[in-house]
């Protein structure tokens, strides 16, 4: 459901042209010839946005492999966090059809429950970046080790980035959060 408002905001704010892909607009660009729907050229040979759901991305894998992008920017992306579980078929999918791809990583939800969220971030990004899980748990598990945490904050800095809303109120106007009641019956 944020598809569309990343569409407008994307053209609203940046004047850059975006388009959702999705089952019927994907059928429609394979009808008009495309070889692939995810490699988007729009008017003058420039790259065109494509925004889309996971699970649409995901069924998908192959064609988003074949891209070569220049940036993919996932949205929400704390819902990929458990990409280290083999249950997690969506996140696995679409972890292994952009490797090759640099990636940005935007959510306002933060780790809560356990570190492997972290480290499940970090690996869809980076596979190397921690390790594997059990070297993980080992180091991190229980940041009960002297410096561990110093240690855990040092090895994530480089790809981790978090900005507090009294950081971005500089840049973005309107951050304050009010509450509006309207009566609904």
């Amino acid at each position: 459901n944020l598809r569309k408002q990343w569409q407008q905001e994307l053209a609203d704010k940046f004047g850059l042209p975006a388009s959702i892909l999705e089952a019927k607009s994907f059928r429609q660009s394979m009808k008009d010839g495309s070889a692939n729907p995810f490699d988007q050229v729009a008017n003058a040979g420039k790259t065109e946005i494509v925004i889309c759901s996971y699970q649409f991305a995901a069924g998908k894998a192959d064609e988003v492999k074949g891209v070569a992008w220049d940036l993919v920017v996932v949205d929400e992306a704390h819902r990929l966090r458990n990409v280290y579980k083999p249950d997690n078929k969506t996140a696995r999918k679409l972890r292994d059809a952009l490797s090759h791809a640099r990636k940005v990583f935007l959510t306002a939800t933060p780790l809560q429950n356990s570190l492997l969220e972290l480290y499940g971030l970090v690996s869809f990004i980076d596979e190397q970046g921690f390790g594997d899980l059990d070297s993980f748990k080992q180091q991190f598990g229980s940041l009960r080790e002297p410096g561990s945490f110093e240690a855990l904050k040092a090895r994530s800095a480089p790809i981790c980035k978090r900005t507090l809303r009294r950081q971005a109120e500089a840049y973005v106007r309107d951050t304050k959060v009010s509450p509006l009641l309207r009566e609904f019956s």
